[in-house]
C-alpha cells in the first residue's frame, strides 16, 4: 500500500515543527531538531520541499544542508520524490554517527634518504597489505551473516510495509548491511510482480546488475514483460505521464528536457509540450515564444500559455499570422462607409485621443494611450527628417558654391615660370679622362659621371704637360 503525499498548500499544518521551538532547528547542533523530524508525520514533503529551494541554514526533514546535498538524484514526479526521501531518510536514522577525525600529527622532518626508504618499503607492502585486508573483511563478513540476518529482517519490516520507491546512494557510499536487505527486499518484491529492469530501476533507483545479481541469489526467473517504448504511445498517454497538476488549476511539467524545450516523445515523434499544449487550447500554431502569465513560471496548462501574438496585439503581429491558402480565400464585398464611419475617421486626432481616454472600456483607453505614445513619437521622427533634409540641401548649396570660389580662383591666379635647368658645361671628353685614368694606372669606373678627383688630376697632368 502506498504512503498517501500531502499536497504542497497542506502539509506545513500537519508539521510537528509547528509546535517546537524554532531556533533548535538552526543551531550548530541539530540533534533536538532531528528528534522532532523523525516523528514527523510529513516529513517526505517538507524534505522535498526544502531539497528543492535549498535553503542555506537550518535542519528541514531531519536533515542539515550538507546531508541533504548528498542525497542521489530524485525521481521526476513529486509523488515518486516524496516517497524516495521518505525511505531515505528512515535509512539515514538507521546509520550512526560519524565520529570526527583527529587533526593529523604534525611529522618530524625527514632527510630524504629516509623518505625514498620508507617509500619503497611501502610500495613492496601495498599489495600484500590490501589482499590481506580484503580476505579479513570477508572472514568477518562470513561470520557476522548469521546475527544479522534476524536484526536485518527486524530493520527491513517497518521499511517494508510502505512500499516505496528508493533512489541510489552516491558514488562511493557503502550500504550497510540493513540498507542492503531493504534494498533486496524492494527488488524481491518487484521481481516477484513481474516488472522489468527499467521498471526496477526507475522506481528502486538500483543499477541492472545489482537487480541480476538480486535475481541469482533467489533464484527468481527473469520478468517476461517488455518496456512499453514512449514513441509508440498516443499524445493524450505521454502527456498524462509527463504531466502533474497541482495548485488551483496548474500543471507542471515531468518529463526530460532540453535546455528550455519540454521534449514530449509519442506517436514516433518528438514534440515541444509547450506549443503542443497552447495548439491544442488555442487550435492555432503559435506565433513566437510560449510563456504562461498565470504567475507560475512552471505552469504549462493551456488556457495560462499565450504567445507573441496575444501578449502584443499589434497590426504587425497581425499581419504576421499565417495566410490562409488560395483555395480558402474569397472575394472581400466592398460596402458603401455610413455616416457615422466617415464622421469618425473626419474626427481630428486630439478630439479622438480624448474620447478614447474618457472611454469605460479599459482597452479603449490603453489604445489610446498606445496612439498618444506613437503619435510624439512620430511628431519626432517628423521634425528630425525635416531638420535633416533641410541640413542636407543646405550642405548641397554649400559644396556647390565652394566648387565655383575654386575655379574663380584658378582662373585669377598667374601662372608660375619654372625655371630651366642649364646644361652643365664641361671642359673635358669623359672619353679623354678615361683613357689617360687608364694608361696611368688611375682608378676611374667605366660608365656613369668621371669622379672630380680623377678630373682634376687629369687637368693637372694637361697642365704640367703644356708647361713642359
Amino acid at each position: 500500500m502506498t504512503a498517501l503525499v500531502i499536497p504542497d498548500d497542506e502539509w506545513r499544518a500537519l508539521a510537528a515543527c509547528s509546535s517546537a521551538d524554532e531556533a533548535s532547528f538552526f543551531k550548530s547542533a541539530p540533534d533536538v531538531a532531528k528528534q522532532t523530524c523523525r516523528r514527523c508525520p510529513v516529513r517526505g514533503e517538507c524534505l522535498y520541499d526544502a531539497v528543492q529551494a535549498d535553503p542555506p541554514i537550518g535542519v528541514w526533514g531531519g536533515l542539515t544542508r550538507k546531508e541533504r546535498r548528498r542525497l542521489p538524484e530524485l525521481p521526476p514526479t513529486r509523488t515518486a520524490a516524496v516517497t524516495s526521501l521518505r525511505l531515505l531518510a528512515a535509512v539515514a536514522d538507521t546509520r550512526p554517527p560519524t565520529p570526527a577525525k583527529p587533526g593529523p600529527a604534525r611529522a618530524k622532518a625527514q632527510t630524504p634518504a629516509v623518505k625514498r626508504a620508507r617509500r619503497a618499503s611501502a610500495d613492496g607492502k601495498s599489495s600484500a597489505t590490501k589482499s590481506k585486508a580484503k580476505a579479513r573483511r570477508k572472514k568477518t563478513a562470513a561470520a557476522a551473516a548469521p546475527a544479522q540476518a534476524a536484526a536485518v529482517a527486524d530493520a527491513a519490516a517497518p521499511l517494508v510495509q510502505v512500499q516505496v520507491p528508493a533512489a541510489r546512494l552516491p558514488f562511493g557510499t557503502r550500504y550497510t548491511p540493513e540498507q542492503r536487505a531493504v534494498y533486496e527486499r524492494l527488488i524481491v518484491e518487484q521481481l516477484r510482480a513481474g516488472a522489468t529492469y527499467s521498471q526496477i530501476i526507475e522506481r528502486i533507483g538500483v543499477t541492472a546488475p545489482t537487480i541480476v545479481r538480486v535475481r541469482r541469489k533467489y533464484g527468481l526467473p527473469r520478468s517476461t514483460n517488455k518496456p512499453v517504448n514512449p514513441n509508440t504511445r498516443s499524445v493524450a498517454e505521454a502527456l498524462a505521464v509527463t504531466t502533474e497538476p497541482y495548485g488551483d488549476g496548474h500543471t507542471r511539467w515531468t518529463g526530460p528536457l532540453a535546455r528550455r524545450s519540454l521534449l514530449l516523445h509519442a506517436e514516433g515523434r518528438r514534440f515541444n509540450a509547450r506549443r503542443l499544449l497552447f495548439e491544442q487550447h488555442h487550435g492555432r500554431p503559435p506565433v513566437g515564444p510560449v510563456r504562461s502569465n498565470c504567475g507560475e513560471q512552471q505552469c504549462i496548462t493551456g488556457a495560462h500559455l499565450t504567445d507573441g501574438t496575444l501578449r502584443s496585439p499589434t497590426p504587425q503581429r497581425r499581419r504576421a499570422r499565417r495566410p490562409k491558402p488560395a483555395s480558402e480565400r474569397t472575394t472581400p464585398m466592398t460596402a458603401q462607409p455610413s455616416t457615422a464611419a466617415a464622421t469618425a475617421e473626419a474626427l481630428p486626432v486630439d478630439q479622438l485621443l480624448e474620447w478614447g481616454d474618457a472611454h469605460t472600456d479599459p482597452e479603449v483607453q490603453d489604445q489610446a494611450a498606445r496612439a498618444r505614445v506613437a503619435l510624439v513619437g512620430l511628431r519626432r521622427r517628423h521634425a528630425a527628417d525635416a531638420e535633416l533634409t533641410a541640413i542636407t540641401s543646405e550642405a548641397e548649396e554649400l559644396e556647390q558654391r565652394l566648387a565655383e570660389l575654386r575655379a574663380r580662383q584658378a582662373e585669377l591666379t598667374p601662372a608660375k615660370k619654372t625655371a630651366k635647368k642649364q646644361a652643365v658645361q664641361r671642359d673635358y671628353e669623359p672619353a679623354t679622362v678615361r683613357a689617360w685614368a687608364k694608361d696611368n694606372g688611375v682608378d676611374c669606373p667605366a660608365s656613369g659621371r668621371v669622379p672630380k678627383t680623377v678630373v682634376e688630376a687629369w687637368r693637372k697632368a694637361a697642365q704640367n704637360k703644356g708647361g713642359s
